[in-house]
């Protein structure tokens, strides 16, 4: 595993604002906390040796059949579980992306190059927050049917561009398509995800799983969050737009390039200094984390990456930027 490769907030003490994650930080959990509460005698049984019950009910939500789904202990177990069953595989990966996909292929013998068995798409995409046209991922994966195409979906509450469902992509014999209520929902910490796809594809992926892979306190917080959803609720068009303001505001100090954006997801380019040095002043002097970009394949020392929250919080953040730039 690529260390470093996501939030990493345990290595800092006293952080006030978290721009790290790409998760929205501002949602009310005490309902989700008060529920898990009330369950917690049940961690001293065993849960689920697979999660089914928390399956079928992601499966009705989904309009698909159960055994079109599978939940896993993050999108991450789904991962590396689909490069240990196509183990020795020829992979294309679209690069700049999350670091995993390569990881969890190399780890499982996968020749990464251009062409292949299988590719790996996140879209939106991670770290640029930009997302591939539905049609143009469908004619890609209609016209090389030999293809397996892996779409990480992770960040599909975050754009309001057209994306392929999982419904569609359970109705391909070579698509999988890999979910995160850890970014939906952001409860990075309870490691929740599922993978969806037709059951033909589906099986073997189940064959690796280990039992137990997701426990019961995660099990029980996916039964509450589906039924309370509503809960969870945010002003995506509005988040959006505070993307786009950001934006602006950080082109305005002059030194820093910002790549276009389907997402709440900014990828940024400094360009004198490098983004370590930013995230350490940031972080030590006054309790804000951004992501050091730089160990996304493609990408150097001056980058980093942020997901935009609150106008309050953005704007201290391009503050205390423009006073590191000044310093």
């Amino acid at each position: 595993m690529l260390n470093g490769h996501g939030d990493d907030i345990f290595k800092y003490k006293d952080i006030r604002i978290n721009f790290s994650s790409n998760v929205y930080n501002h949602f009310d959990h005490e309902g989700l906390f008060s529920y898990l509460a009330d369950r917690l005698d049940y961690v001293v049984n065993y849960p689920e040796p697979s999660p089914s019950t928390l399956e079928a009910e992601l499966a009705m939500m989904l309009g698909i059949k159960a055994d079109e789904l599978m939940v896993t202990n993050g999108a991450t177990e789904a991962i590396y579980l689909i490069a240990q069953t196509f183990r020795d595989s020829t992979s294309t990966i679209m690069t700049p992306t999350f670091a995993e996909y390569a990881d969890a292929c190399r780890l499982h013998g996968h020749d990464i190059s251009r062409g292949g068995d299988m590719c790996w798409l996140c879209n939106p995409n991670n770290p640029t927050g930009t997302v591939t046209p539905k049609d143009e991922l469908i004619a890609k994966i209609e016209s090389h049917p030999d293809v397996t195409f892996v779409i990480d979906a992770s960040y599909a509450p975050f754009t309001r561009q057209p994306l392929l469902s999982a419904s569609e992509a359970a109705a391909y014999p070579n698509v999988l398509m890999l979910h995160s209520m850890t970014k939906e929902f952001a409860i990075p910490g309870l490691r929740l995800g599922y993978l969806t796809g037709c059951t033909t594809l589906l099986e073997p992926i189940r064959r690796q799983r280990m039992p137990w892979s997701v426990n019961q306190v995660a099990i029980d917080a996916g039964h509450y969050l589906i039924r309370h959803s509503d809960e969870f609720w945010f002003d995506l068009d509005a988040l959006l737009n505070e993307r786009k303001r950001v934006e602006e505001e950080l082109k305005k100090l002059g030194v820093i390039e910002v790549w276009p954006s389907d997402t709440h997801i900014l990828l940024c380019r400094l360009r004198f200094g490098n983004a370590a040095a930013l995230k350490d002043y940031l972080a030590s002097e006054h309790g804000i984390l951004i992501r050091d970009a730089s160990n996304f394949e493609g990408l150097d020392r001056s980058f980093f990456r942020i997901a935009v929250q609150t106008k309050e919080e953005n704007d201290e953040l391009i503050e205390r930027i423009a006073q590191w730039m000044e310093e």
